[in-house]
């Protein structure tokens, strides 16, 4: 095993006939340093974004969902309330009441969401959220609201804005009326507090305000659309899914906080398989300059083999050293390329020496993952082999009487 590791070591770095083979050597070891450092460099920065898009929806959703299944709202009931809070592992149980609506500023009028919260609600996680105002959704003499930037913008509307918001919605307790389509409509006046941002789908439509406010709008009195459970720190979401799951029944659907957003984080994972395959197919490409590199090796070798077969080597033996000489290449160069865009992601995660402005961080987010470097490595070497398979069986086929 020894013998076809050193010839293949020796012919890399041996002084070739035809120069042309050191430079398209060097050409291929290039292609597969920049492929590698390339994708190492690029799937930490979709780490990194992904995990800022993690960060701030765990600031924004909570760990557990409780809804109702085939119920759009449900009432909190004291039997309900101690199924929940006998777990030892909740924390915090916080009341939600959603809706689509219309709401209303100035001249613009746009369709959001509204989402009442009881005063329990984690606002401590949703302050660091805030890019204007702060977090205050008001009491019974006057109504506040906190509105996603998207829809802030649509509606011209920040914190501090002189007029109130109005906000409409279809009244469920009589039937429209077409002479008078305005009394069909209930309608309810708040102001911004706050502009938050979370997600292109949240910020466009989401504005926070009191549960009150919203179930006298929506006239469900007393009446919820969700239940949002804070954990305790270390307890998993999944394993207290399932203990609710069997305390509460059927009746009940209850989602994990990476199930409400589980297309998002397929997306995120779609684009990142999605960028490996084109920096794979780079990668493909670049090997071709070891395939032609390995062909005129075998040309410039002849004699060498020729003496290795009189000398009673055989012909697995000649194809191990031509797999290993396209190994090296390919290995040598994606090593460098994987240890240089380590070092250079390692050093963006401690200095942060590329900045971003007018962002929710401050460098360019890098997360560098282990499973990452293996699979590069991986890909680099196998893409080495396999492109190495042809030359190696054409050195070994070679025949002694036709060497000269």
């Amino acid at each position: 095993m020894r013998l076809p590791l050193f010839i293949a070591f020796r012919y890399l770095f041996s002084k070739k006939k035809v120069n042309a083979i050191n430079v398209i050597t060097g050409i291929a070891m290039l292609g597969f340093g920049v492929g590698a450092f390339a994708m190492i460099v690029i799937l930490s920065t979709l780490n990194g974004f992904e995990k800022i898009l993690e960060l701030t929806i765990n600031k924004y959703d909570p760990e557990i969902t409780i809804t109702s299944n085939g119920q759009k709202t449900f009432y909190y009931t004291d039997v309900l309330k101690s199924k929940i809070t006998a777990l030892k592992e909740v924390q915090n149980v916080a009341q939600a009441l959603e809706e689509k609506v219309v709401v209303k500023y100035d001249q613009h009028q746009e369709i959001g969401r509204i989402k009442g919260v009881s005063e329990n609600f984690a606002s401590d996680k949703l302050d660091s959220l805030l890019i204007l105002g702060n977090y205050n959704l008001g009491d019974s003499s006057q109504y506040y609201g906190v509105f996603g930037g998207g829809l802030s913008r649509k509606l011209n509307l920040f914190p501090g804005s002189p007029e109130l918001v109005t906000i409409f919605v279809p009244r469920r307790d009589i039937d429209y009326n077409s002479l008078n389509p305005m009394a069909s409509l209930s309608a309810g006046y708040l102001r911004a507090s706050g502009i938050f941002t979370v997600n292109e789908e949240k910020d466009n439509e989401t504005f926070i305000t009191s549960l009150a406010f919203a179930q006298k709008l929506l006239t469900y009195p007393g009446a919820i659309s969700s239940l949002e459970l804070t954990l305790k720190n270390g307890a998993d979401a999944t394993e207290v899914k399932k203990e609710l799951e069997t305390t509460l029944g059927k009746k009940w659907v209850i989602k994990t906080r990476r199930e409400l957003n589980e297309m998002i984080y397929k997306i995120v994972s779609s684009e990142k398989w999605f960028t490996f395959a084109i920096l794979a197919l780079v990668l493909i490409i670049s090997s071709f300059n070891i395939f032609g590199s390995l062909i005129m090796l075998v040309l410039d070798k002849k004699k060498d083999i020729g003496i290795l077969k009189s000398m009673g080597i055989q012909e697995s033996t000649i194809r191990r050293v031509f797999l290993w000489q396209g190994s090296y290449i390919a290995i040598i160069g994606g090593g460098v390329g994987i240890i240089l865009a380590c070092v250079l992601v390692i050093c963006q995660q401690q200095f942060g020496w590329l900045q971003l402005e007018n962002a929710i961080v401050d460098a360019y987010p890098v997360k560098l993952i282990w499973t990452d470097i293996l699979l590069t490595f991986a890909t680099v070497s196998i893409l080495g082999y396999l492109i190495s398979l042809y030359p190696a069986h054409k050195a070994a086929i070679t025949q002694i009487n036709k060497i000269n």
